[in-house]
């Protein structure tokens, strides 16, 4: 045991004996350390001569404490539990105890609003579960919440809570807990936006949807479940594809619908090689489709914009308000967008808006065609392009210096593949097998690559609304993008 004294900023400091001990759990040993007793604030025993601190620290160590009462502690022999102090209630924080938390009383009660109580309870007593599952949900809840931690250390922390969260002592109850969340994930999200209607009400008016994934670090893709004839009736979830974070290890795909609220809707999870476009349908199909919102308008990003999608959403008697690449757009669309004629400016000449009606074809999952009305809104913003030159700036700087000195494509980045020029030169043979490709800037294709900086285009489906409700539709996406931040974050 050792004496310490605890400097709070802003608090007058206070004095306690501790001791250090090991504890293991699960295998795992942790140095930690407890409390023995409070002795007091520091003025109420300072004699006022110089390193009082110091000074009693030694004498601890020793076996002769300067302040009366410590010996039977001191030396690290706590033979008696008895020390003798003053307290004056006059002096803020004069006396210490061990804090427990209260900060989980809010979630508490909104987990037992939203009827993850009564799903958990049913699901228990069917199964004939012998452990706490409604308890170990709440600790992982709140401690995801309050104090974000791997499982081990939220339940190892589950003794700082005010009054008991769980029954369960062991972790291996933890472990065995999130089978059973997995499994009836659906049927809390149903739940859980049943209770949200009921008393809140929902916004679905444009639903959002955005995907995002989680890294494992791990070696290897899990394994596809296969039948006795090879064929795959469940796919391993954590796959090799394409990291938001750029990273090179296994990832998992998790597909998020959100209300015009802000309040999540519903969750899926997907392996980590399907790619973002692919979610959206059999997301759909397990929530949104089945869920009675009425006609809903899905938002989301041009990742998710496809045939087979906008086919699916205009299938379900719904709407659409998606993004659309203008790099990517077809020479027509490409004319209509840098045509000045038709925008809109605002006063300050910052920012500008057009939009058309038009009428396409779309490739539907099956494989057939159908042809659909929509508006495109196109708009400038001095704000995104600004921002976009500056993400750009070193390419937009070798590509200035290319023109100049045209030598350079010999080291060319992989970016400027899609301008290049290649062209087929004889060799003086004559023969066409023996030719050299020299290489060029295409101008007109560098010149519609800057030009077309700062433009935005959106497709929608709601030909009514005008061009400022579907931007600010569209915009309320950056919420659902926001929530991912918060979530891996925590």
């Amino acid at each position: 045991m050792f004496v310490e004294c605890v400097n709070r900023k802003g608090l007058t400091p206070y004095l306690r004996v501790a001791e250090t001990y090991a504890e293991t759990k699960g295998g795992i040993t942790k140095i930690k350390k407890r409390i023995v007793k409070s002795i007091g604030s520091l003025p109420t025993f300072d004699d006022g001569k110089p390193d009082f601190v110091k000074r009693l620290k030694d004498s601890f160590k020793d076996g002769k404490p300067i302040i009366e009462g410590l010996t039977a502690l001191a030396g690290g022999n706590p033979t008696q539990d008895v020390i003798t102090f003053r307290c004056d209630r006059s002096v803020a924080n004069d006396c210490f105890c061990d804090p427990k938390n209260i900060g989980y009383f809010l979630p508490d009660a909104l987990f037992d609003s939203l009827g993850i109580n009564d799903v958990l309870r049913s699901f228990k007593s069917r199964a004939g579960l012998n452990y706490d599952l409604n308890g170990i949900a709440k600790l992982l809840t709140f401690g995801r919440t309050l104090s974000p931690d791997s499982k081990l250390g939220t339940f190892e922390d589950k003794d700082d809570y005010l009054f008991p969260i769980t029954k369960s002592d062991r972790l291996s109850d933890v472990y065995a807990a999130l089978d059973c969340l997995h499994d009836k994930s659906e049927t809390i999200q149903k739940r859980m936006n049943l209770k949200i209607g009921q008393t809140i009400g929902r916004n679905t008016e444009a639903c959002y949807y955005d995907v995002t994934n989680y890294y494992f670090e791990i070696d290897g893709n899990d394994a596809d479940e296969l039948d006795e004839e090879g064929v795959v009736v469940k796919p391993g979830l954590r796959k090799k594809g394409v990291s938001k974070e750029k990273r090179g290890e296994p990832i998992a795909q998790m597909g998020l619908f959100m209300d015009d609220n802000g309040i999540p809707i519903s969750y899926q999870l997907f392996p980590g090689n399907n790619t973002d476009t692919t979610t959206l349908r059999p997301a759909m199909r397990k929530t949104v489709d089945n869920m009675n919102f009425g006609r809903v308008i899905i938002v989301a990003d041009g990742g998710l914009n496809s045939g087979p999608n906008i086919a699916h959403i205009l299938g379900g008697g719904n709407g659409y308000i998606v993004a659309k690449s203008t790099k990517k757009s077809d020479k027509t669309v490409k004319a209509w967008i840098l045509d000045d004629a038709g925008y809109v400016w605002n006063d300050t000449r910052t920012f500008k808006v057009k939009s058309q009606i038009r009428t396409r074809k779309v490739k539907a999952e099956d494989g057939s065609f159908q042809e659909i009305t929509e508006k495109l809104v196109c708009f400038w913003s001095k704000k995104h392009y600004n921002r976009e030159r500056h993400e750009n700036r070193k390419f937009i700087e070798y590509l200035e210096s290319v023109v100049a000195f045209p030598d350079k494509l010999k080291d060319k980045p992989r970016k400027i593949e899609k301008f290049l020029k290649k062209t087929a030169v004889d060799k003086a043979t004559g023969e066409v097998v023996n030719t050299a490709t020299t290489l060029s800037l295409d101008m007109d294709k560098v010149r519609a690559y800057l030009d077309l900086m700062g433009y935005y285009t959106i497709m929608t489906s709601e030909i009514d609304k005008s061009d400022e409700e579907i931007i600010s539709k569209y915009h309320g996406l950056s919420r659902i993008e926001d929530s991912f931040r918060i979530v891996k974050f925590m």
